[in-house]
């Protein structure tokens, strides 16, 4: 056999590694029941509404997805601001894949990419994909330091990733905040605001970017509906950014690249408010509970405005604690592919999923001390 020509910017890219999956852990540690708190997925499930449209767009599977894509962005666009239309919209196969677009579109000629050093890990596989490389930039307190990115910025640079709130910590950045970096961001550079957990926000303070799409400022901002909306097994995400933008990134789409199944229950998951304020809500119920808990334990965490909270300064290693919650039927995630070593990132669950946690850290704790 002839040797093949290999992609030599694939060769070194890393593989994203998510959360464990539930039977994969079954068959592994031969137990019937886990709970899974490593992917922030809603525990509370999708929409009712959702879910009946998934159901009743099944009849149809047969076919080319046809206007649903236009649909779902003339219903997002509605949503997020009165002055945009669905030419203002991209869709996605999760926000993943917008991400994996601008960076297709943005980094042609092998320029840079700036990120917090503690951050979806995803900016720099897709950077170095298309041939580009990541600047770091070290987080301060947990926070992503705007002003040491700003400071980074070169000739050489193409794409500032801001994930806001930011995966791992589950911290945000302030209005005040991104204005102030916004005025050093020069005019060749694109911003990407990465909002995956817009919807767990609760603070007044939190910076709103619309106004630099209307002013025409090279900014994106990508969602998702595998959060709150609680649709991760469908791969729907998308972007917004002014109509230049948004029409040039559908060169880096492939045709029909959402089904149409998906992108039905996504629109109709925007409907359901109950479910979304619902979801909201219980969130915020069970994050104070697991706060009590971490404080009666004497445990570290990062304040989160998310529906995640990360465990930080730990004594043990955060591989062999996760192996040590497996075994108790009980996944979350180390957080050092993300940046954060000596951390864990635990998804906020039922109450029954975070009482069979802290039962489960308990365990955890008292066998690794021994050691």
């Amino acid at each position: 056999m002839e040797k093949l020509t290999l992609n030599e910017n694939l060769l070194g890219v890393p593989l994203y590694v998510g959360g464990r999956p539930i039977e994969e852990v079954q068959r592994e540690y031969g137990l019937e029941t886990i709970i899974k708190l490593a992917s922030n997925e809603n525990p509370f499930g999708p929409s009712p509404l959702a879910t009946a449209a998934i159901k009743e767009a099944l009849a149809d599977a047969h076919r080319y997805p046809g206007t649903c894509d236009t649909a779902l962005r003339s219903k997002v666009a509605e949503l997020i601001d009165p002055d945009f239309d669905e030419d203002n919209v991209i869709v996605g196969n999760g926000s993943c894949d917008v991400l994996r677009m601008v960076c297709l579109a943005f980094l042609h000629d092998g320029g840079d990419s700036i990120a917090c050093h503690s951050t979806f890990p995803m900016y720099r596989i897709y950077t170095e994909m298309f041939g580009g490389d990541l600047v770091p930039v070290e987080a301060r307190d947990y926070a992503i330091d705007l002003p040491g990115m700003a400071e980074r910025i070169s000739d050489r640079t193409r794409l500032i990733f801001v994930c806001n709130p930011n995966n791992p910590t589950g911290t945000m950045l302030t209005q005040q905040q991104i204005d102030d970096f916004m005025e050093h961001v020069p005019g060749h550079v694109v911003v990407v605001f990465d909002q995956a957990y817009y919807d767990y926000v609760e603070a007044e303070d939190y910076a709103d970017v619309r106004e630099y799409i209307k002013k025409g400022r090279n900014v994106i901002v990508t969602r998702t509906f595998s959060k709150i909306h609680g649709l991760a097994g469908l791969r729907v995400g998308y972007g917004v950014a002014k109509k230049e933008m948004i029409e040039y990134l559908q060169h880096a789409c492939s045709p029909f690249h959402v089904g149409s199944v998906n992108l039905i229950g996504a629109a109709a998951s925007l409907d359901d408010v109950e479910h979304i304020q619902m979801s909201r809500d219980r969130n915020a119920a069970e994050k104070r509970y697991l706060y009590e808990q971490f404080d009666r334990l004497d445990l570290h965490y990062v304040p989160s405005v998310t529906n995640f909270t990360l465990l930080v300064g730990l004594k043990h290693d955060e591989e062999a604690m996760s192996e040590a919650f497996l075994r108790r039927g009980v996944i979350v995630r180390p957080a050092g592919s993300f940046g954060v070593p000596g951390a864990i990132r635990v998804t906020i669950g039922t109450r029954e999923e975070n009482e069979r946690l802290i039962w489960a850290l308990e365990q955890v704790l008292h066998e690794l001390a021994k050691e």
